[in-house]
């Protein structure tokens, strides 16, 4: 994916493991990333990286701000950043899964899956909110 070594991933993940699982698969693709452990920890990589971010994959249930939040906040802040959300959770009590149209990743996920996911939305094979 020669395309990858171009864009910048913004992870948002508050399980440090799974960060870090999800950070060496995008990194070996060729991906760049930023990492964070909540929403206010990816408003504030992405106020500080210069550079474009392509894209947001975010955890959608984290303590102190949702992935939805935060994607809206980014979203208005970044106009065109392509949004992929990631769970674990089946349950939705909270109103937080995103609905049909949306990009969406069910944990647990294979190195491939997440790799053919962010791809297609990156390309616009799927909305991106």
């Amino acid at each position: 994916m020669n395309r990858a070594k171009t864009l910048t991933v913004l992870l948002v993940d508050d399980e440090q493991e799974v960060r870090s699982i999800i950070a060496d698969i995008l990194r070996n693709e060729g991906y760049r990333v930023l990492e964070a452990a909540s929403g206010h920890e990816a408003l504030a990589a992405s106020n500080a990286h210069p550079g474009n971010i392509d894209l947001l994959l975010t955890d959608l249930i984290m303590p102190g701000m949702t992935g939805r939040m935060l994607a809206d906040l980014l979203s208005s802040r970044r106009p065109g950043i392509t949004v992929v959300f990631i769970s674990g959770y089946v349950d939705d009590p909270s109103g937080s899964l995103p609905g049909q149209g949306i990009n969406f990743i069910q944990k647990p996920v294979t190195a491939e899956t997440l790799l053919q996911k962010i791809s297609e939305a990156l390309s616009g094979n799927t909305k991106d909110r």
